[in-house]
C-alpha cells in the first residue's frame, strides 16, 4: 500500500525518536482509515506519541492509585470471553457508576489502563478493534456522566483510532433516549452502535452473539 510506505517514510525521515508507541504496519492502516490523508496520520501520530509520554501511559497499571480507586465500583470489566469475530469484550455495568461518587482523573486513568489492557488482547493476525458493551439494566441519570463519556470518546477517537469495532447498548431504558441524543451527535468514528432494550439482558452476557 503505496500511502503506508509514504507514512513510514516519512515518521523515519522526520527526525523524531517515537519512544512511546509501537508502530508497525496495522498501527498505520488505522491512522490512515481514520484520518485519510498521511499527513494527518502523521501529525496525529506524532500528537499521540506526545500524548503518551505526558500521560504516562506506559507506568499505568492495575496498581496505580487512580485505576484501583476507579475498580472498586465495578463499573467495567475485560471479559474472558470474545464476540463472534473474536474481538476482547470490555463490559461496562452502568448501574455501578456514579457522578456523585467518581473522581475525573480516576476514570481517565481507568479508561486508558481498560483501552490499553483491551487492545493488548487484540489477535494479531484478525480483528483490531474490540466490542465496548454498555449494560443499561436499572439505569438512572446518577449513572449519566457526560463528562467521563465524552473522555472516553476523545481518548479513543484522537488516541486508538479503528479502536472501536462494535458498540452494544443493552437494555436501555425509555429516559435514556434525551441522554442518546447528545450521545449520538459526537460520531462514534464509524463503529457499530446496536442497541438492544429487552427488560432483562441474557445472563451471563453472550458475546458470541454480537
Amino acid at each position: 500500500m503505496a500511502e503506508v510506505m509514504e507514512l513510514r517514510e516519512r515518521l523515519l525521515s522526520s527526525g523524531i525518536s517515537i519512544t512511546h508507541m509501537k508502530i508497525g504496519e496495522k498501527t498505520m492502516k488505522r491512522y490512515l482509515k481514520a484520518h485519510h490523508t498521511v499527513d494527518a496520520a502523521y501529525e496525529k501520530i506524532m500528537a499521540t506519541n506526545s500524548w503518551r509520554g505526558e500521560f504516562g501511559v506506559a507506568s499505568i497499571t492495575a496498581d496505580i492509585p487512580g485505576v484501583k480507586r476507579a475498580s472498586e465500583s465495578k463499573v467495567s470489566v475485560i471479559l474472558n470471553e470474545r464476540d463472534k469475530k473474536g474481538r476482547p469484550v470490555v463490559y461496562v455495568a452502568v448501574r455501578n457508576h456514579s457522578i456523585h461518587r467518581r473522581n475525573v482523573d480516576d476514570m481517565i486513568q481507568l479508561i486508558v489502563y481498560t483501552l490499553e489492557t483491551a487492545t493488548s488482547k487484540c489477535i494479531e493476525d484478525g480483528l483490531d478493534n474490540i466490542c465496548l458493551v454498555f449494560d443499561m439494566k436499572d439505569f438512572s441519570m446518577m449513572c449519566m456522566d457526560y463528562t467521563v463519556l465524552k473522555n472516553l470518546f476523545t481518548i479513543m477517537t484522537d488516541h486508538y483510532p479503528e479502536r472501536l469495532g462494535v458498540c452494544v447498548i443493552l437494555s436501555a431504558p425509555f429516559i435514556f433516549s434525551a441522554c442518546w441524543i447528545i450521545i449520538r451527535s459526537w460520531t462514534w468514528e464509524t463503529a457499530q452502535l446496536r442497541s438492544h432494550t429487552p427488560l432483562t439482558p441474557p445472563s451471563p452476557f453472550p458475546c458470541s452473539a454480537y
